[in-house]
Parts: C-alpha cells; sequence; structure tokens
C-alpha cells in the first residue's frame, strides 16, 4: 500500500485483519477487551503480542487504524492515543528528559500543550523555550539552545504561521535533538512531516482524520525504533484508544482526501473575500500573497494551503468578539475544528485560554482574534454569515 497515491491509501489502508477467503468490507467493532484460547500455548503467545488477548495491549479495531494512520502518514508505524494531548505527552516521556535538559515549542502554537509542557518540564527540572519557530533564525536558536526535544506545528493554532519544518529538521540533526510535529491543522493530506525530516509526526485525529466531531483520538507517527518506547509505555500506563472511537476515525479518514480538498478550497476561498472587507483588521490565512509565511508554505505544504482561516474584527475588545459569535446563523461557535461544518472560536479564551496574558500577547494572540474550521457548506454563505455577523455583532 505504501506505493500507492493518498487517496487510494484512504481508502484501503487498514482494512484486512487476518487471512480469509471473506473479508468485510466494513470492519467489524470488536467491543471485548479480553480474548480466550483454548491452548494454553496460543494463549501464552498472545501475551507476547503474537495474538490479541486484552485490550491493553493490542486490540483489532486500533491495529487497523494504527496500520491506516501510518501509511498515510508513510512511517513505518503508528501508535495510537485516547486523546492528541496524551500522544504529545507520550512524546514528550519517551525523550527520558533530565534536570538540565531543554526543549523548545513554539510561542504562538496551542495553549494547552504549551500548559503540559510547562508542567512537564517544571515537575522535571527541564528547562522550556517559547519560539517563534517560523522565523528565519528559529534555526540558528536551535543551534545555540542545543535542545534534546523540539516539538513544532505545521501550521501555529491559531495564528497560522508556518515553520520551515526542513530547516528545523537540519538543525535537530546538527544537535540530535529530536523533532516532533504537530501536523493536525494540515493533516496527512497537507503535509507528511516525517518526509521533511521530523522523527514523530502526530495528530490529533479528533480533527480532520475523523472529520465528524464524534471520536477524541490522538497518535504518532514513527519509525519502529522510536516507537517502541512509546507503545511500552502505553501498555504499562493503560491510555489507550477504545475500539469504537477508533472505528469512527478509520471510517471518517477514507474521505480524508475528499474532505480536505474541499475544506482547503473553501478556506482559500473565504480568505480572500475576508481580506476585502475593510470590517476586518487583519486575516491570516497561508495561501494568501500577503502572509509571511507564504513562500515557506508553498515549499512544506501539499494540496493547498489548509483548512484554517484566521481574522482581527476592527476595533472589537472580548465582548465584542462574543457577540459576533453570538450572531453568526450558519457557522457554530465551537472550541475545535475538523468537522464538515464551520467552527468559529474566540481564540484568547479558547485555545490560548491557558496561556498567561503577557504570553497572549508576547504570541500576538488579541482580543479580537478569531479562529475559523472552515466546513463544507457552500463558501459564499460561510463569507455572508462571517461578515454578517461581525457588521451585527461589533456594533458600538
Amino acid at each position: 500500500m505504501s506505493s500507492k497515491r493518498l487517496k487510494t491509501v484512504a481508502v484501503h489502508a487498514g482494512s484486512r485483519l487476518a487471512d480469509s477467503k471473506s473479508q468485510p468490507l466494513v470492519p467489524a467493532i470488536h467491543m471485548s477487551t479480553v480474548g480466550w484460547f483454548d491452548s494454553s500455548e496460543d494463549l501464552d503467545g498472545a501475551l507476547d503480542g503474537k495474538d490479541y488477548v486484552y485490550s491493553r495491549i493490542s486490540a483489532q479495531n486500533t491495529a487497523l487504524l494504527e496500520e491506516a494512520v501510518a501509511a498515510l502518514e508513510g512511517a513505518e508505524g503508528c501508535v495510537s492515543y485516547a486523546s492528541g494531548m496524551a500522544a504529545l505527552r507520550a512524546v514528550f516521556e519517551a525523550q527520558n528528559l533530565q534536570r538540565g535538559d531543554r526543549v523548545v515549542m513554539p510561542g504562538d502554537g496551542y495553549g494547552v500543550t504549551r500548559a503540559l509542557y510547562k508542567a512537564l518540564c517544571a515537575r522535571l527540572g527541564v528547562e522550556l523555550h517559547a519560539l517563534s519557530l517560523s522565523e528565519a533564525r528559529a534555526p540558528a536558536r536551535i543551534l545555540e539552545l542545543r535542545p534534546k526535544l523540539v516539538l513544532a506545528e505545521s501550521i501555529t493554532n491559531p495564528l497560522l504561521s508556518v515553520p520551515d519544518i526542513r530547516a528545523l529538521a537540519r538543525a535537530c540533526e546538527q544537535v540530535g535533538a529530536a523533532l516532533a510535529v504537530d501536523a493536525t491543522f494540515p493533516s496527512p493530506y497537507g503535509q507528511r512531516a516525517l518526509s521533511l525530516g521530523a522523527h514523530y509526526a502526530v495528530q490529533s485525529a479528533t480533527k480532520w482524520l475523523n472529520g465528524h466531531s464524534d471520536a477524541l483520538v490522538g497518535t504518532v507517527s514513527a519509525s519502529r525504533e522510536r516507537l517502541a518506547p512509546l507503545r511500552s509505555m502505553r501498555l504499562l500506563a493503560g491510555d489507550v484508544l477504545g475500539p469504537f472511537e477508533a472505528w469512527l476515525t478509520l471510517r471518517g479518514l477514507r474521505t480524508l482526501p475528499v474532505r480536505m480538498k474541499a475544506h482547503s478550497e473553501h478556506a482559500a476561498h473565504v480568505a480572500r473575500r475576508l481580506a476585502e472587507s475593510p470590517l476586518l483588521e487583519r486575516v491570516y490565512y497561508p495561501g494568501l500573497p500577503s502572509h509571511p509565511d507564504h513562500a515557506v508554505a508553498q515549499a512544506v505544504l501539499e494540496g493547498g494551503f489548509g483548512p484554517m482561516v484566521a481574522f482581527e474584527i476592527k476595533g472589537a475588545d472580548r465582548a465584542a468578539s462574543f457577540r459576533v459569535l453570538e450572531a453568526l446563523k450558519v457557522a457554530r461557535p465551537g472550541p475545535s475544528l475538523g468537522d464538515v461544518c464551520t467552527l468559529v472560536m474566540h481564540a484568547a479564551s479558547a485555545s490560548a485560554r491557558r496561556l498567561t496574558p503577557e504570553e497572549r500577547a508576547a504570541a500576538g494572540i488579541r482580543e479580537n482574534l478569531i479562529r475559523v474550521s472552515v466546513g463544507l457548506e457552500d463558501p459564499d454563505d460561510i463569507v455572508e454569515d462571517l461578515l454578517g455577523a461581525v457588521a451585527r455583532g461589533n456594533m458600538p
């Protein structure tokens, strides 16, 4: 399957569990947590991982999902988790960091990730450095700091900066740092981070891979060697993915390329229209030539510039931004992304909620910033809804 193109991989990878003359077109949902064996020898082998015996060790539906995600990412393997945050924590813990070690992450990235890594670093006495990884000097800063782990976001949340993953990977290689990339925003459709030099590709598969807001899922794709400690710790810690969530996500990713093509095309249309509005102070979208990372985005993203748009409302404070959300008629206010419907959120109070006011200010996340996960509605209806809500909600 690795030699096939992405659309084919999405449809067929992770569809065959065992050799049989008859295979179900849609995999069954294996809800049992335990399997039993007539043979004690077979049971003993299963406990060594040779068969499915207990779902904390391995399970049929998660195995199929992991096979499919690994194929989409172009990876040797994948380990799934009960959430994207659990996946990010697993990558951190797999580095065996010691007091005095350094970790680098984006200063303008997802606030919950930053809060998690701050807590983990504080517990171990590890230094955490939040940098603007999309700046040209970011690789040089990595060379100066010599971190053990660098976490990047393919497209940052919520300001949609785009770092040069290849340049970061070269810097990490020089200092022996592991490079993990949270590629949730573009999904494997828009970026295969491992092919750009990353060691780990992390997905909050809750979002675009699932595509329907009905399963909480995280994945880490990497080489077999790098996944071994993650798999061992997951077995012990038990932060495993349930079979129904795995089944739902596998169902969702079958249409990933088709959905992402439409989402990205709609986002480009929405961004262009919003950029023309005098009601807005600024529009953030990597596909706009005015975006500071437009050239980098052309080099590191595939299939368009992603499904996310953000904008700042001219003259709005938090109260006005909230009124704009309440004035929406088509899009839905919600602190997530990746659904077929358009989801809109106030960044400072949602994705950046865990940041201090000083950290938000340093990142450039202001009270008038709105993030949009562009859905599959008619893009002109989305534009009219957004601008109509801004006009109604931002009145003095």
